[in-house]
């Protein structure tokens, strides 16, 4: 898949070849795709992962940018940077100003839903995601 490739090179590399770049940007607008690059984020990569989703925030062009800042944002208030996690949010308004994902997290942000939630509703999500994507069974009933 084309985002564990991109955060596989990311790790590697510090930064992701062009071709796979784009790729990643133009699959984030399908949005299991988008639902599953949260996923699979955890407490064993969540740095690796933020340094990636922040590097591809700083090229991502017009028009793609509101995946790749409300990922970062999820991923900024989950490390505990909620001052950040607000201003990858007004990126992604700035490019798509009734982005779904970006207006749900500024919810849960003024709500003021504790990071670790993130945690557990990511474990509870990505199962369900992945089988719809990859048709695994991966413990869902």
């Amino acid at each position: 898949m084309a985002v564990s490739n991109f955060l596989e090179e990311f790790k590697i590399n510090g930064n992701v070849n062009e071709k796979l770049t784009a790729l990643v940007l133009m699959r984030l607008h399908d949005l299991q795709v988008r639902d599953f690059a949260l996923g699979i984020i955890n407490s064993e990569n969540i740095d690796s992962y933020w340094s990636a989703w922040r590097w591809l925030l700083t090229i991502a062009p017009k028009s793609f940018i509101a995946p790749v800042a409300s990922i970062f944002a999820a991923i900024s208030y989950e490390r505990g940077d909620g001052v950040l996690a607000q201003r990858a949010l007004d990126r992604a308004f700035a490019d798509e100003k009734e982005y779904p994902l970006a207006l749900l997290l500024r919810r849960v942000f003024a709500a003021g839903w504790p990071p670790e939630m993130f945690a557990t509703m990511r474990a509870e999500l990505h199962p369900k995601i992945s089988q719809t994507i990859f048709g695994e069974n991966l413990g869902v009933a």
